[in-house]
């Protein structure tokens, strides 16, 4: 494993409750370890996962709306996954946020809701 690799690693969330988490392939590269844009050049490091092509994820989790899971939006990496793909689920029953109606976008600005922090699910209880 390369000091990158091992730094991207370190940097990557855990679950904050039992230490679970779960190995996936990544998102932003989809697995292949390179950077899909090729913007230094085709043979780049994934800025995600650093060339492994696998990034840990908080369990549960579910894909994240505002990129679709794709973890970039346009050519950079999605702000609310990290470029993952994935968000950890909110604990207790949910309900689609009330100011993105689901989509995680703040129509106005074109950036992450607010509310719900791009997830596009708020808690029932509150918003959060």
């Amino acid at each position: 494993m390369t000091p990158l690799t091992q730094t991207v690693r370190e940097m990557l969330p855990t679950a904050r409750s039992g230490g679970e988490a779960a190995e996936v392939t990544c998102s932003f590269c989809r697995g292949h370890g390179t950077d899909p844009f090729g913007i230094m050049s085709w043979l780049s490091t994934c800025c995600v996962c650093g060339g492994s092509g696998r990034v840990r994820v908080s369990t549960p989790y579910r894909s994240c709306v505002y990129c679709r899971g794709t973890g970039a939006v346009k050519t950079f990496t999605c702000t609310v996954c990290r470029g993952t793909g994935y968000v950890p689920l909110l604990p207790g029953p949910l309900k689609p946020c009330p100011d993105c109606r689901g989509s995680g976008a703040d129509a106005a600005s074109a950036l992450a809701c607010m509310t719900c922090r791009g997830r596009g699910w708020v808690s029932q209880e509150g918003r959060q």
